[in-house]
């Protein structure tokens, strides 16, 4: 591509990046990301604002960026010289400024005007680039910092982390949280135990607005929930059918609705089967690995103890490639009455959704508990995988039989676990409970609202 023909391109994607309406900053640490050279990935799914992460990262680093938006085709058939040029033309923009087009469609600056700075490129939905390692590879060679964005889990591998000399780093972007709703909303975030009453019942309210209508934000800003539908329909086509050429794009439609319309809840490969109307239990596999790859669903395994875990076989098999049973999270709340409106709503399951996705915004490695009595999360060190927390949800901690079933529940994991603390989750609950182990030394349970737990 002729230097003429890049030069609208690059000048549109640099005043799209660098003239940006106000950035509502993500609760999420990236100054690690800021030092060393490994190439930085930021991967969520459609429309949870990476392009804006990717600008709040940029107004923390000096020196010149270099933004390419790869869902723009035009770029797709990039070679490795043409980043060379996109970089020149870049670096003459900050020199000449945007309204010198004419000034930078004709002589080059000289290398000695061109001043020696950091580069840094941000390159949106780089998966949608053939070959895009090498081309990441020589910038990374070159010296310059690397933040590359995709709406695929799937272009992250243990290959592409050895493919790269300096390694990766890694941030997942989720929906907002209720902190970044509130933010959002122009609100001052609140420290969660200095509220009066009725900051408490303002609180409370607002968070039930976040828990119905989830956590995108452009949702929230405009307060239109048919978005959530269009996202859902979006990120199956693109992220899936498209990217996979999917045979059966009806099958996979209905088993994406039917695991949404059931999640939290654990499932079997035969019910899925059936719900999808497919007959192969390898496509069926494939699905659900595409369908979190795009983040609509995540799933997670029910614990087992070092010595149940079975022999996986060939490398690079995990519990959820393996016949260990699986719980299904989706990865908005918003989806289950966007996506099938029909369905009897289930606001415990979506509750225990909302609190999933939190954990997972924390970074915390989770499993679920199911022996005679059931914990829903467990939470564990990610190198030594050792259970250091216990935590269950329910909706309203009032009734004798809830009360008894979930405490049951989490001292069952409690105890097996070696654990001394417990946490229950509610809307609006808060007490704090001493119960006697077998061990005969007392256990602490702490119960607590969700929208405070969720400020804190």
């Amino acid at each position: 591509m002729q230097r003429i023909e890049l030069l609208p391109l690059v000048l549109d994607n640099q005043t799209f990046f660098q003239n940006c309406p106000d950035i509502i900053p993500r609760i999420i640490p990236f100054s690690p990301c800021l030092d060393g050279s490994e190439v930085n990935f930021i991967c969520g799914s459609l429309h949870t604002g990476k392009t804006s992460f990717l600008r709040q990262v940029a107004g923390s680093l000096q020196g010149l960026k270099v933004y390419i938006n790869f869902e723009d085709s035009r770029f797709r058939d990039l070679k490795p010289e043409t980043l060379q040029e996109i970089k020149k033309i870049a670096a003459e923009y900050c020199i000449k400024g945007p309204e010198d087009e004419e000034g930078l469609a004709g002589k080059e600056i000289d290398d000695k005007e061109r001043p020696e700075v950091p580069v840094s490129y941000f390159l949106d939905e780089i998966h949608c680039l053939p070959e895009w390692e090498d081309r990441v590879y020589s910038l990374q060679n070159d010296g310059a910092r690397v933040f590359v964005t995709s709406s695929s889990a799937g272009i992250i591998s243990d290959e592409i982390s050895s493919r790269f000399a300096d390694g990766i780093k890694i941030i997942r972007l989720l929906p907002f949280s209720f902190k970044e709703y509130l933010t959002l909303k122009g609100l001052r975030v609140p420290r969660p135990n200095f509220l009066t009453p009725s900051r408490c019942d303002e609180m409370l309210c607002l968070f039930l607005q976040y828990f119905e209508n989830g956590g995108f934000p452009e949702i929230i800003k405009s307060g239109d929930f048919r978005l959530s539908r269009k996202y859902f329909e979006e990120t199956l086509q693109k992220e899936i059918i498209e990217r996979h050429a999917i045979q059966n794009p009806d099958g996979l439609k209905k088993l994406a609705v039917f695991l949404i319309s059931n999640m939290a809840s654990e499932y079997s490969i035969d019910t899925l089967k059936r719900a999808g109307g497919i007959k192969d239990e390898a496509t069926v596999r494939n699905y659900l690995d595409y369908l979190e790859e795009a983040f609509l669903l995540y799933r997670v395994p029910m614990f087992r103890h070092k010595s149940e875990k079975p022999d996986y076989g060939k490398e690079g098999e995990d519990e959820r490639e393996s016949n260990t049973p699986c719980k299904v999270y989706a990865g908005d709340t918003g989806f289950f009455k966007s996506v099938f409106p029909r369905y009897p709503d289930s606001l415990g399951l979506r509750f225990e959704n909302l609190v999933f996705l939190e954990l997972l915004r924390r970074g915390k490695q989770v499993y679920y508990l199911h022996n005679r009595r059931e914990c829903d999360f467990l939470i564990a060190e990610k190198e030594s995988q050792k259970i250091t927390a216990a935590v269950q949800v329910c909706l309203c901690f009032g009734g004798t039989a809830v009360r008894e079933r979930e405490v049951l529940g989490l001292m069952e994991a409690m105890e097996e676990l070696g654990l001394n603390e417990g946490l229950i989750l509610t809307m609006d609950d808060e007490e704090v409970m001493e119960i006697e182990g077998r061990d005969g030394e007392n256990k602490r349970i702490i119960i607590n609202s969700v929208w405070k737990w969720m400020l804190e």
